[in-house]
């Protein structure tokens, strides 16, 4: 079997006629293109050219493989100079996972304005809480908020801070009013987790500090949860950028119950130079950039 990279020396040295021509084309030394010709030869089993003093001449079967190793040639050159062309457009294929809640109100506008300054990105987005294997291959990008383990292969990078505060509908306040301190959270009514939030820390800091309290209902996502609150059926945590802006939601101030998490952009390795990917990242952090306030929120309310 040959090696396929003696094909260009072979097509190098049929249109230079000499191996130092060839060098000087290839930016390679001559002994290399000689050698390399030498080698084609025995593993072919063929003589391709006729040593001169004035050069090499190619015999009647290197004619025949010269017109076959520019079959080759052609898509060789096609496929460099597509990926050239990848290099300047950023086209390409991604899958990215995050939360319901980050994948509604921040990726899939974002999506909507890289298609006109990248029309080649293509994006998959996989909106769900469950933590999707990158270094597997399950997917390529993870917004991610909490603790995120150092995995091997896998690229980690804090791009914003998220807060969670304790909340309930004015509705809900009118009725029970709001809690001040956790010691008044027993004779309210709070949501619980189950399925994807079963383990959702906000909650549960909040049903450990009110064992006593009535679960009004459980919620196994982020969306449900939002709703619940919304709805007036119960007081409990919510990330501040679902929240901020709602004038029919009231913060209680409950500093003990709040919580900050860092958010995590997670890629492959592999994919840290691919300039699809690269543009695709530099953008995501430059949009968390611009929310990270409505994000981080303010800081911790006191009690009144």
């Amino acid at each position: 079997m040959f090696d396929w990279d003696a094909l260009k020396y072979l097509l190098a040295v049929s249109r230079a006629g000499s191996t130092l021509a060839a060098a000087t084309m290839l930016r390679v030394n001559q002994t290399t293109v000689a050698r390399q010709i030498d080698r084609l030869e025995q593993d072919l089993g063929l003589v391709l050219f006729e040593r001169r003093m004035d050069g090499y001449r190619l015999t009647e079967q290197g004619h025949t493989l010269v017109a076959l190793a520019q079959e080759v040639e052609r898509p060789a050159l096609a496929l460099e100079a597509a990926a050239r062309a990848l290099q300047r457009t950023g086209t390409g294929a991604l899958r990215v996972t995050t939360t319901e809640l980050l994948a509604t109100d921040v990726i899939a506008p974002l999506i909507s304005d890289l298609a006109e300054m990248q029309p080649g990105l293509r994006v998959e987005l996989v909106a769900d809480d469950k933590r999707l294997d990158i270094a597997g291959g399950e997917v390529d990008v993870a917004i991610r908020v909490g603790s995120v383990p150092a995995s091997p292969g896998v690229v980690r990078k804090r791009i914003g801070e998220s807060l969670w505060a304790i909340y309930c509908q004015k509705s809900y306040a009118e009725r029970f009013g709001v809690p001040t301190n956790v010691e008044q959270l027993r004779g309210h009514r709070i949501p619980g987790g189950s399925g994807a939030l079963a383990t959702l820390p906000a909650l549960e800091r909040l049903v450990q500090a009110a064992p006593e309290a009535d679960i009004a209902l459980r919620c196994n996502s982020v969306p449900n949860l939002i709703a619940a609150i919304r709805s007036g059926i119960a007081v409990g945590p919510l990330p501040h950028f679902a929240a901020e802006g709602d004038a029919g939601l009231v913060r209680c101030p409950l500093p003990a119950l709040e919580s900050r998490h860092d958010i995590w952009l997670l890629y492959r390795e592999s994919q840290r130079d691919v300039p699809h990917a690269r543009a695709f990242r530099a953008a995501l952090i430059g949009r968390f950039r611009l929310l990270r306030h409505r994000l981080a929120g303010p800081a911790a309310m006191q009690p009144v």
